[in-house]
Formats: C-alpha cells, sequence, structure tokens
C-alpha cells in the first residue's frame, strides 16, 4: 500500500510543504496552473526536504486531457470557471477577458493510472470553482473511491449562477463515500 498526498491547486505551496512535513511517509503529487507560481512551489518543495517522490505539474485538474482557459486574478484566485466574483478582500477582481491556455488534467483519468483501490490517498482540492465538474465525474466514473481523505474549499458562494441545490447534491454524493475535511 502506497500513501499519496496530492494537492490540487498548489497555489504558492506553502501548503503543500507543511504536508510534506507532517507525512513524511507519502509520496507527493502537486497540480498548479498558474506558472508564475511554479518558482515558489519548487522553492516549497526544496525547503521540505522529503525524501520521497514530489512530482509538481504545470496543468489544471480538469475533467478532460488537453487544454483549458485560465483566467487570472489574484494568486489566490485565479480559475478555470468563467463567472466566478471575487470577495473585495483581494483587491482585485478575475481577467476574463484575457485568458490564457494552459495544460489540463483529467483527474478522474489520472487518478485511475496512478493509484490503487489499496493505497491510501489523501488529496487537498482548492481549485476555484472547477471542483463541481471535477468531483462530478469522479462520481459518475467512481474514481471518487480512490480517494480516502478530502480536504476541500468548496467555492459556490463566488459564483451567483450556482445552484444551491446542486452544490448540497455534490457535497452529499462525496460525504457518503469519502472522508471529507472542509479547507480553508
Amino acid at each position: 500500500m502506497r500513501k499519496i498526498f496530492v494537492d490540487c491547486g498548489a497555489n504558492l505551496g506553502t501548503v503543500l510543504r507543511g504536508f510534506m512535513r507532517e507525512l513524511p511517509d507519502h509520496d507527493f503529487y502537486a497540480f498548479e496552473p498558474n506558472a508564475s507560481l511554479l518558482p515558489s512551489i519548487h522553492a516549497n518543495v526544496d525547503q521540505a526536504r522529503h525524501a520521497g517522490l514530489a512530482e509538481v505539474s504545470s496543468s489544471a485538474v480538469w475533467t478532460a486531457d488537453g487544454t483549458v482557459d485560465l483566467f487570472l486574478g489574484h494568486h489566490e484566485s485565479s480559475t478555470v470557471m468563467p463567472g466566478k466574483q471575487v470577495p473585495p478582500v483581494y483587491d482585485q477582481q478575475i481577467d476574463y477577458s484575457m485568458p490564457i491556455p494552459v495544460p489540463a488534467v483529467d483527474f478522474s483519468a489520472w487518478l485511475r493510472r496512478t493509484v490503487t483501490p489499496a493505497d491510501h490517498v489523501v488529496v487537498k482540492m482548492d481549485i476555484e470553482g472547477a471542483e463541481y465538474p471535477v468531483l462530478a465525474k469522479l462520481l459518475a466514473e467512481g474514481t471518487v473511491d480512490l480517494i480516502s481523505v478530502l480536504y476541500i474549499e468548496w467555492h459556490h458562494d463566488r459564483f451567483p449562477a450556482m445552484n444551491p441545490a446542486e452544490h448540497d447534491r455534490i457535497v452529499a454524493a462525496v460525504s457518503a463515500r469519502v472522508d471529507v475535511r472542509h479547507w480553508d
């Protein structure tokens, strides 16, 4: 049995570094589509001095392999999802006028290729609204069952078009199959 930690939306890598120190017996995978944040992620991985596997991918966690448009805002608010409203505290809204095409990874297929049902898989997911289509696909394909623990920040409150019933449905369906822990 492997112990695996997957950071979906690694941002600056500070959270990744903390988990690397806390879970020294795990292999680590990190996904971050904002290429300008990769130097910080790599520096944090180096600071963790983790002896095991640590792979960083400059890709968005998504529902299909290929490319997807990334819309930039504050480094904590960039998204691949249209219609996101950023709280005023960030003092920078999303720029939907100049999308940047970035590599995308079909997270369901990635899980299927990378882990087994016997593995202990911890996922931290902070992907700025993309958690809804990604988790819907994991549920539909059964790959959600490959996740042991899911730390997640839900972003339903940042998307005016988000149907509260759909949010509740996905939260309930995932929570029935995975140990879900709120991430903020």
